[in-house]
């Protein structure tokens, strides 16, 4: 294949820097490597009119709370994390990431000046009395190996990072993945593939790397190999989902052709033959290896920090075989959202205890928690297992507390969103609160004229014109927007520049505030014109296209959206105001004073943006690992990480297992268990259905135990899923095989269960493509399917047999339409045929799809014209699985 590249001369620089980290003394586990310039960005999307004009890089600040446009860029002591160192016939029935880019210290920082004495690693040699102690004959080799493996694993996670942030997208030389390759950038990478080609701020979905064949294919949240039908990817074109432009704005150039969704296709049906890597250099990371590292880890630390010691791992991921690509900004995505979750004045550093650096160490004294903010976050943490080892007991009595650690890609999901997020961070309920808690006068800063504003009509997130509004609080600064959700006169800023006190001010709607925490690192606060504070802004002021209910929510939406700091801004209503004498001398006067200068303005932005790259850095973490080149931001990617569906490999590696042992753990168990086997076997699982069924199954596939947390009562956090069938146009819909492998003449039963009513469709495709309905038929006409009741087909009462005559691979496809009966314009007569004949399937559904599409299109725009509602979405769910006949 070929790639499309994105590097620059420092790219090649990197082959002179790994050199000389094979040569340099070894790092202390997490050390950070130098930095290396990235590679050249790309302009910002067109249309964006907030970006500072001929700003295009990611280095232009940004304009205020949870905004969308152009990026800024890059200071402050830190601290170290804790311490040291076949065919088939339907008939009739027979009979019977980091290490990252550091900068050089300027100066000792304040933490570090007070740490007690460095431990071993930490210092230059190493601790006195292992020296002392002779070493054993046959330990000698694995001493001196030891700082080879870790300069090894420092070089791997910088190159990794290196190849990351150069952005290249492999094109694919195979002409199958070729033309698939090119429907999905003509259709898809406007929205899903960071870099060029992206015409938003940032990737949809938080999905960016819709052009990397070979990562997709590994993904099975997207890709089931084989099986495009029950392909996420697919099926979202399928339901007309997406392009989103098209099928749900109404407004893209053109919407995919028949070839093009044929390329997709035969794309993932080619796969068939791809097996994902199984990563077979890697052992599992199970349960007693992470507390033996912690333990270890333990013995290191001075006995006054022992109880505070916590851990957060990233080992499940690993075991999936999550390639260090992803691992480094994993990695980055834990301690960022640590650093991003502290009161303390200094910067918690990058810590890792183990060989493979997926385990994160640092102190609750690092962040300012108390034992009480840990219990509230394991309370809910439904992944709480002991190994059956002595160990284990050791490191709850030397920390106090029943379990030290929890994952990473969980405490991403939960931490950054409320409410645990406002619990982490001590934040009140209403903004007036927070003005207190940040010893703050907004009133009294406007008129003493102590702030800097800034009012645009467009803006990346809010849907109507916006104010921003900068104050100095002792920690750096204090951003706070003003956001309407109308265009009348009360509600423009072009009517109205003054306010929010006054008679002649505007009347907003809400806010979204950033401040600086007193590491440097920033704080998100949501709230209504009356001050309370909110989990989410309402859709019809502000908008997150990132997010999956496209809501703006606090913590997580501004963490990615704000991904440099502060973003760029323009104003467009001093000049405005000035140059119109409608207004008054008073008013004029005033604007003159709040809205500085776009020069002046730009400054105190780049000012700020630095501010916060600074502390990224201090914590040797690497701020263009989180560019919009990259794509997506750190704490959003491990996030995304956990919301992803999953497969059976990625199952075992969330119970430290290997896929053969999960995989006869669920067999052995049975009932409910083995139905959860095939469907892992068979597709994907949703991640709320794991999560609650997790515990239980512990003890089913492994010598590990659950974990009872008795300290606190479970706190409430938030959950993946949760949206109603109206708001996903989805719900959950299994449908499983009783074997995946059968003989020639065999009868397989399908079961199917879906979380809503719904009319159910069911199509058998053989391999030569052709597809046929199994339900409805002639005989069972009625396809009705309520929530929750399973449904096996063929019936033990079934008028008709399904067997497989041939020896092939057979798909089986549900869609289930809680909308209608009619799916897929198939037309059925009964009287004619007892199961209808639909031909080359592939062929069927690809016309289908663009048949459909272009009905919606019209009739949405149609409703635009009109001034009416858009036509409801079909609330439908599809699911596939393939069967072997040998």
């Amino acid at each position: 294949m070929t790639l499309r590249r994105n590097t620059s001369i420092a790219a090649f620089a990197f082959l002179a820097l790994a050199c000389a980290m094979l040569s340099s003394s070894t790092p202390w586990a997490a050390e950070p490597a130098p930095t290396v310039a990235a590679g050249p960005g790309e302009s910002a999307s067109p249309g964006d009119a907030d970006t500072a004009p001929g700003d295009t890089s990611d280095s232009a600040p940004a304009a205020a709370p949870g905004e969308d446009q152009a990026s800024p860029q890059g200071s402050e002591p830190g601290k170290d994390a804790g311490a040291p160192g076949a065919e088939e016939t339907a008939e009739p029935k027979e009979a019977a990431p980091e290490a990252a880019p550091a900068e050089k210290a300027e100066e000792p920082a304040k933490g570090e000046e007070q740490a007690a004495p460095a431990k071993p690693d930490e210092a230059d040699g190493k601790d006195e009395k292992k020296e002392a102690a002779p070493a054993k004959e046959e330990d000698k080799g694995k001493e001196a190996a030891a700082p080879a493996e870790g300069e090894e694993a420092q070089a791997e996670s910088s190159a990794a990072a290196e190849k990351v942030k150069a952005g290249d997208i492999p094109v694919p030389a195979d002409p199958v993945a070729q033309a698939a390759f090119e429907a999905l950038e003509q259709n898809c990478s406007r929205c899903h593939q960071a870099g060029p080609t992206l015409k938003r701020e940032k990737p949809a979905k938080n999905f960016g790397n819709i052009l990397h064949l070979d990562e997709l294919a590994k993904d099975p949240n997207f890709i089931l190999p084989g099986n495009p039908d029950g392909s996420k990817l697919f099926i979202q074109i399928a339901k007309k989902e997406m392009p989103y432009d098209c099928y749900q704005d109404f407004d893209c150039k053109r919407e995919p052709t028949e070839q093009e969704i044929k390329a997709i296709y035969d794309w993932i049906k080619n796969l068939g033959g791809f097996a994902v890597a199984a990563c077979t250099d890697r052992k599992p990371i199970d349960e007693e290896a992470i507390v033996t590292k912690i333990a270890a880890d333990l013995d290191e630390q001075q006995e006054h920090l022992r109880k505070g010691m916590r851990y957060i791992t990233l080992s499940n991921l690993y075991n999936a075989c999550a390639p260090e690509t992803d691992m480094v900004r994993y990695r980055q995505g834990v301690v960022k959202l640590l650093n991003s979750l502290s009161r303390e004045p200094d910067v918690l550093k990058m810590r890792t205890i183990d060989q493979e650096q997926t385990i994160i160490a640092f102190n609750l004294e690092d962040l300012g928690w108390t034992e009480a903010d840990w219990n509230r976050i394991i309370s809910a943490y439904p992944y709480a297992m002991k190994p059956d080892a002595t160990v284990y007991q050791t490191v709850a009595t030397l920390t106090n507390t029943p379990l030290a650690w929890v994952r990473g890609d969980w405490f991403a999901f939960t931490a950054s969103r409320p409410p645990l997020y406002f619990d982490l961070l001590k934040l009140p309920a209403t903004f007036a609160e927070l003005e207190k808690q940040e010893n703050l006068d907004i009133k009294s800063d406007i008129e003493k004229f102590l702030v800097k504003r800034a009012g645009f009509q467009h803006s990346g997130v809010s849907k109507h014109n916006r104010l921003i509004e900068r104050h100095g609080i002792s920690t750096g600064y204090f951003w706070t927007s003003y956001d309407f959700k109308g265009d009348r006169p009360e509600q423009s800023l072009f009517v109205h520049p003054l306010g929010p006190d006054g008679a002649d001010a505007f009347k907003h709607d809400g806010g979204e505030t950033i401040f600086s925490l007193p590491n440097g690192f920033q704080a998100y606060y949501l709230n209504k014109a009356t001050g309370e504070r909110l989990d989410k802004g309402p859709t019809e002021i502000v908008l997150d296209d990132s997010q999956l209910d496209r809501a703006v929510t606090n913590g997580i939406s501004c963490m990615g959206c704000h991904n440099q700091g502060i973003r760029q801004a323009s104003d467009e209503i001093r000049q405005h105001v000035l140059n119109d004498r409608t207004f008054s001398k008073d008013v004029r006067t005033n604007v003159e004073a709040l809205y500085p200068e776009q020069t002046e303005f730009k400054s105190v932005l780049d000012e700020d943006a630095d501010h916060f790259r600074g502390a990224i850095k201090r914590a040797g973490l690497d701020p263009e690992l989180d560019s919009q080149k990259v794509g997506v931001e750190s704490i959003n990617f491990l996030s995304k990480a956990y919301e992803k569906a999953i497969d059976l490999r990625l199952a075992a590696a969330e119970y430290g297992l290997a896929v053969e042992a999960f995989a006869r753990g669920l067999e052995e168990a049975g009932g409910a268990a083995g139905q959860l086997k095939r469907r892992l076997e068979q597709g994907v699982l949703p991640r709320e259905i794991l999560e609650a069924d997790f515990k239980d199954l512990i003890v089913k596939v492994s010598d590990n135990e659950p974990i009872v947390i008795t300290a606190v009562a479970a706190a409430d956090v938030a959950k993946v899923g949760g949206k109603t069938k109206e708001e996903a146009h989805d719900f959950d819909l299994a449908l499983t095989a009783d074997n995946t492998e059968y003989k020639v003449d065999d009868r397989p039963v399908f079961t199917i269960k879906s979380a809503e009513d719904c009319n159910l469709t069911l199509v058998s495709i053989d391999s030569k493509g052709e597809g046929e309905p199994l339900l409805p038929n002639r005989f069972q006409q009625d396809n009705f399917l309520p929530a929750g009741k399973e449904l096996k087909f063929p019936s033990a009462d079934a008028p008709f047999t399904y067997r497989v005559r041939d020896p092939e691979d057979v798909t089986v496809v549900a869609v289930c339409n809680a909308s209608g009966k009619d799916v897929d314009g198939i037309k059925h007569d009964f009287k004619k045929r007892d199961f209808t004949d639909l031909g080359n399937y592939r062929d069927f559904i690809t016309r289908q799809i663009v048949v459909d599409g272009a009905k919606k299109i019209a009739e949405g725009k149609k409703a635009e014209e009109t001034g009416k509602k858009a036509p409801a979405a079909e609330i439908t769910s599809r699911a596939a699985i393939k069967i072997h006949v040998k």
